[in-house]
């Protein structure tokens, strides 16, 4: 009998029958797995369950803790979530799939959810997992579909669907409930082991899930006022644009109203911009520091620049400075498990320098702050400054919200500014755009223009990236006096532009191609959007090229 061998990622070798099936594979291995087994990838492509191997090759397992498997979670368990929710709530409550929130997705909900209501949703959740049930592909054409959307009122699946060029769509069907889902979904609900719901109290649940952080275990859920408020605060603005979706915004595009789209998103961020330097400025007499942070390609560096310039036209006298130019040498810098250096680390800043220059300046002393010079991994000191009378120092950068970094200054004198691109924009009201995601396009189109790196390096160092962001990040943000989201609704079409031929780069033999793929099918959905009217000073100008700030340098 014909065999076939199978090369595990750890180099272990199975030899099973030829025409094994992927299910088989599976039930063999996963007594010695400590998480189910989602999906797996053989010789570079994706397989299902049904899928029969006929050839040696190498097999690639997902759980949870792997990023394409964790993906494959939070899609299909999103499903389950809205199936079980419709089965208690009644099937008219609308439902939609807003953004993710400690460790899980925030479900805004029409209705009054009760403690009680929650239970029972989560009860109907593990009745259907306990049950095993099927995720099943259907096929049908693309004018079959957006009628089908239309017959049962889910008018953001037929616009999102209207924008979608394949003849044929792909629909799963689940417990007799038909959606059209973005991503791949595991084989059936037996995987969802782990899970939980937080009610939000007249407004939705927060349903969690591990990430691929957490070892397989969901985290304790905090509440982040500041920040749920600002999503809150933004999600507004979507209703004020007329732009909820990509489906709307692609509407607006057709319509030629894209100037007029950039031009609001602009000035409505420019306004909490200007509120945030009014803020400042009223306790002038006491801040002496702004910091800065938020994880990367939030666009700190401009919205830095930009609170200087309102500053100055109210009267005060800022300058900046990068806790990056404040970096130990590199000698010194410390490593990661693999021996790299490990720039995320809090270590890699010079601490006691820091601490010394804040309290001197604070005294009105001058200091010779550094500049770091990232070639020679070596600080050079030639930039005097000294904070007088209506001078502001604003500080930049990832530890700035730690207060281990600023312990020896009086909470009077600090106000903390956290960043980050909190989108409000849904692909349709079960299909979430993922922030992560937004930030990584933004740095695949900085980091080739300005590091001239192929996109599968950024691509494999995101990881390391969000480890720090976790780790260094994440637990500061309610240290912060605002929360300032730097989104702009129609940044995903401008981007798509700049970013599309740099992921058809990225190989089919390459680690990262399936996460290039991921994101190029998440650009699929929205029209693209010259830059032309992008104004010099936008925070998207720090990604795509002649920013205003830049320029000046």
């Amino acid at each position: 009998m014909d065999t076939v061998v199978i090369t595990l990622s750890d180099g272990e070798k199975r030899e099973y029958c030829k025409g094994v099936k992927f299910s088989d594979i599976v039930k063999d291995i996963s007594p010695q797995r400590n998480f189910p087994i989602i999906a797996g990838n053989f010789n570079g492509q994706n397989i299902s369950y049904d899928d029969s191997i006929v050839k040696n090759g190498d097999l690639i397992l997902y759980d949870i803790n792997t990023k394409q498997g964790n993906k494959m979670y939070e899609v299909g368990l999103i499903f389950l979530f809205i199936v079980s929710a419709h089965q208690i709530i009644g099937q008219d409550k609308n439902i939609r799939i807003r953004h993710s929130i400690d460790k899980g997705i925030y479900c805004e909900i029409d209705y009054d959810l009760t403690i009680e209501d929650v239970k029972k949703i989560k009860e109907v959740m593990q009745e259907k997992v306990a049950k095993s049930i099927p995720f099943t592909k259907i096929e049908a054409s693309r004018i079959e579909t957006m009628e089908y959307f239309k017959k049962v009122k889910r008018f953001d699946k037929s616009k999102t669907i209207f924008y979608n060029t394949s003849p044929i769509i792909t629909l799963y069907r689940f417990d007799g409930w038909y959606n059209y889902i973005i991503g791949e979904v595991p084989h059936d609900s037996s995987v969802f082991q782990q899970f939980d719901l937080t009610l939000i109290e007249k407004k939705g649940i927060v349903l969690r899930f591990p990430s691929i952080y957490d070892n397989g275990k969901v985290v304790k859920y905090t509440h982040h006022d500041k920040y749920f408020n600002s999503l809150e605060e933004y999600s507004r603005w979507g209703k004020i644009l007329k732009i909820n979706n990509l489906g709307e915004l692609n509407e607006a595009i057709i319509k030629g109203s894209d100037s007029e789209i950039i031009n609001l998103s602009e000035m409505l961020q420019d306004y909490k911009l200007l509120n945030i330097a009014e803020e400042i400025t009223l306790d002038k007499e006491n801040i002496k520091f702004v910091l800065i942070s938020g994880p990367s390609s939030s666009g700190k560096t401009t919205v830095a620049n930009k609170i200087a310039l309102y500053l100055k036209t109210l009267g005060l006298k800022p300058c900046r400075i990068s806790m990056d130019d404040y970096f130990v040498e590199r000698e010194h810098s410390p490593r990661d498990e693999n021996g790299e250096f490990d720039f995320e680390n809090i270590e890699c800043v010079d601490k006691k320098l820091f601490h010394n220059h804040l309290e001197k300046l604070l005294k009105g002393e001058k200091v010779n702050t550094p500049t770091f010079d990232f070639v020679e991994g070596k600080k050079k000191f030639d930039r005097p400054i000294q904070l007088k009378e209506d001078e502001i120092l604003i500080i930049e950068g990832l530890h700035a919200l730690n207060n281990e970094m600023t312990n020896n200054i009086p909470k009077k004198n600090k106000y903390k500014v956290y960043i980050s691109p909190l989108t409000f924009l849904n692909i349709d009201n079960d299909n979430r755009i993922s922030m992560t995601d937004m930030r990584l396009l933004r740095r695949l189109v900085r980091d080739h223009r300005i590091r001239g790196n192929h996109p599968s390096v950024t691509l494999n160092g995101w990881a390391n990236v969000r480890k720090g962001e976790e780790e260094y990040v994440f637990p500061f943000q309610d240290e912060a006096d605002v929360v300032f989201n730097s989104s702009l609704a129609y940044e995903l079409g401008v981007l798509k532009t700049y970013v599309t031929p740099l992921l058809f780069s990225v190989a089919s033999d390459d680690p990262e191609y399936l996460t290039a793929i991921r994101l190029l099918k998440l650009l699929e959905y929205v029209l693209p959007i010259p830059s032309d009217f992008v104004p010099s000073n936008s925070i998207l100008r720090e990604f795509i090229g002649n920013s205003y700030f830049e320029n000046k340098k």
